[in-house]
């Protein structure tokens, strides 16, 4: 029994660093917050958590290949202004709407991967430019005015708890595939070496192109998340800014920016202490400028962390 515990701890290193710094700010917010601790405010906090949450699952992906994806904000916004757009302006149906929003973000998500593996184009150039597109895209579509209100019905249906649903879902398929899977195993080949991999037979310019539509697919889904919160789209539900929490939780959660390393659910978990972070610097009533210098030292620490542990794991020859 001993020895299966050594290796579940060896193996979830992690995951348990995680949860033990999560329980801790658990407790501390719970002791200094009132009714912090309370159901309400709980799945309040996991509605907040889930669209950063969600895209951060398609980053993972992109990251775990050596990739970068800056986009997701704007794709987000993007799809939920053209879905919301064809719900309202279109007379369009609401399934078929919801339907689009993550077909769009797919979409623009395949325009990014066809640039960068096909076109070899550099991954940082073609997102930033697809951030732009995006941008551009749901402000010419939601115009000065802003989209209409979508029936209450789609926020009724959308609700805290189909959202936390939809979100654990998310992650427990997206974990299995990259984990349980021979594609999972492709794309932790492509990260530690695109070169071997391709010479090992791996069609790494498809599974790139598949892996940056993957991303666009969860940003079209956190548009989805996103929109039944408010109850329409606009174009900057998406700010910039967004992408410094979405690749925060990634690394945080040990995702190598490097490629060949990092797990969906770490990641997720990543995203519940970032936003945790954010709900505590509102509390304090502390600037943005100071909450967004602490998560960029926070993910140039992850990051130095990171490239110490792969040092000291060539240096033994693992």
């Amino acid at each position: 029994m001993s020895e299966k515990l050594k290796r579940f701890t060896s193996n979830n290193k992690q995951l348990l660093i995680m949860l033990g710094v999560i329980a801790v700010v658990f407790i501390i917010l719970s002791l200094t917050v009132p009714n912090f601790s309370t159901a309400r405010n709980l799945t309040n906090l996991l509605q907040q958590i889930a669209p950063i949450a969600v895209m951060a699952c398609g980053a993972t992906y992109v990251l775990v290949i050596g990739g970068m994806d800056i986009s997701n904000p704007a794709v987000m916004a993007a799809s939920a202004v053209v879905g919301v757009y064809y719900m309202t302006t279109g007379g369009g149906n609401l399934v078929l709407g919801t339907i689009l929003i993550v077909l769009t973000g797919t979409f623009l998500g395949l325009i990014n991967g066809f640039a960068i593996a096909k076109l070899k184009m550099v991954p940082m150039v073609v997102t930033l430019s697809m951030m732009t597109i995006g941008t551009g895209l749901a402000t010419i579509l939601s115009g000065t005015r802003g989209l209409p209100i979508l029936p209450a019905s789609f926020s009724n249906v959308l609700n805290k708890t189909v959202v936390i649903i939809i979100l654990l879902v998310v992650m427990i398929v997206m974990d299995f595939i990259l984990t349980g899977t021979k594609f999972g195993r492709k794309l932790y080949y492509i990260g530690n070496n695109a070169r071997t991999a391709r010479i090992s037979g791996i069609d790494s310019e498809n599974i790139t192109m598949f892996t940056y539509a993957i991303s666009g697919m969860c940003a079209g889904i956190a548009g989805v998340i996103n929109t039944a919160s408010i109850a329409t789209a606009r174009a900057n539900m998406g700010p910039q800014s967004q992408i410094l929490d979405i690749i925060s939780a990634a690394v945080i959660g040990g995702v190598s920016p490097n490629g060949g390393s990092g797990r969906v659910r770490d990641a997720v978990l990543g995203a519940v202490l970032i936003v945790g972070l954010n709900n505590v610097m509102n509390l304090l009533a502390v600037s943005d400028y100071y909450t967004t210098l602490i998560k960029g030292g926070i993910i140039i620490g992850a990051m130095g962390l990171a490239s110490y542990r792969q040092q000291q794991a060539a240096k033994r020859g693992v």
